[in-house]
């Protein structure tokens, strides 16, 4: 792994979970924000110190009894779970079941595909990539 790599990788770790850890009144459960079914995009924006990278920060919401298609990502993603529970199947690795509060990394190019049973789940999900590259690609 090239410097840049490395130090893109450590700053992608540190801003997510930075960024995770800070409350935000949008996710209290009062009446307020409440995103729908699916990717809902937060935020995307360059890296000015890692120039062609961008950070996606996304809200996505899986409905009860939904299993999402399998895809991958062009680049690393980290999911923090807010809200209910998700299995999380990924090529290569036993189905994992991650709880709010939990969090995990998918490395570039895994193809995953998570899953809810009879309760919904919520992650914040903060994907850093190269610029121009799909968001999502479904596996084959």
């Amino acid at each position: 792994m090239t410097g840049q790599a490395h130090l893109l990788k450590a700053a992608a770790f540190a801003a997510a979970f930075g960024f995770f850890g800070a409350p935000c009144g949008a996710f209290a459960d009062d009446g307020g924000f409440r995103p729908q079914p699916g990717s809902n995009t937060m935020l995307r924006a360059p890296l000015e110190t890692a120039p062609g990278i961008e950070v996606i920060i996304s809200d996505v919401v899986i409905p009860p009894n939904t299993a999402v298609p399998p895809h991958s990502h062009p680049g690393e993603e980290f999911v923090y779970v807010i809200e209910g529970s998700a299995v999380h199947r990924e090529e290569g690795k036993e189905d994992r079941v991650y709880r709010a509060g939990e969090a995990f990394a998918i490395g570039r190019g895994k193809v995953h595909a998570p899953f809810t049973a009879d309760q919904p789940a919520r992650a914040i999900v903060f994907r850093v990539h190269v610029e121009g590259k799909p968001e999502r690609i479904p596996a084959e």
